[in-house]
């Protein structure tokens, strides 16, 4: 069973997607203590943070899971969109939405997601015993270009108050897919969750098992 230290009901929906039996435990780290200004390097850092931050409470016995014999690993991830050198979290204001989504129109941006995994040691597996492997970290970029937008279709997109909920201020999978010209890199990893990678990290360590 993978633990995903996450609140995203889009990272959920990917491993649900793909038949990855996980439980959610939020992390409850509070994101306004990073302050790196890389992006790169925020998204990994708060990545590790909040897989770090599951896994001490499950080694404290203070997370009630059915059956701690059933976890394999933790996974935390974190994502943030850049454009032209800024960081875009979600829109303030319908306001703002507009405006960002007047920048964003007819060019690129970069979505950046960190991903951390800690992998359960073999040697743990009895129950009531769990220890995890030092972590296994990777931070994807996917570019995103978009369609050049009216201002009437960029006031209509973000009445719909999709927007305002999402980190860069657009949903991949929700009705800003239509605006949406060209992507080069990992589509999963726009969603919150790069799955190529992660089915690789776990499926080399599967085989590891095996050896």
């Amino acid at each position: 069973m993978l633990i995903l230290a996450s609140a995203s009901s889009a990272r959920r929906n990917l491993l649900k997607q793909v038949d990855i039996h996980h439980t959610v435990i939020i992390s409850g780290v509070d994101e306004e203590n990073f302050h790196q200004s890389e992006p790169k390097q925020l998204v990994k850092a708060l990545s590790l943070a909040k897989a770090q931050a599951v896994a001490k409470r499950l080694l404290k016995n203070k997370i009630d899971v059915p059956d701690y014999s059933q976890i394999n690993a933790v996974l935390g991830c974190d994502s943030i969109f850049e454009f032209e050198g800024e960081v875009f979290g979600k829109p303030k204001s319908k306001k703002d939405a507009i405006l960002r989504w007047t920048r964003m129109s007819a060019k690129t941006g970069q979505l950046h997601t960190g991903h951390c995994l800690l992998l359960r040691k073999e040697s743990s597996k009895d129950i009531g015993y769990l220890e995890f492997n030092n972590p296994i970290q990777k931070v994807i970029s996917t570019q995103i270009s978009f369609s050049k937008l009216s201002k009437s279709e960029i006031e209509e997109y973000v009445a719909t108050g999709e927007p305002l909920e999402c980190a860069g201020g657009f949903a991949l999978e929700g009705k800003a897919s239509i605006f949406i010209e060209k992507i080069n890199g990992c589509y999963s990893n726009i969603i919150g969750l790069s799955l190529p990678w992660l089915r690789s990290v776990l499926s080399s360590s599967w085989e590891n098992t095996r050896n």
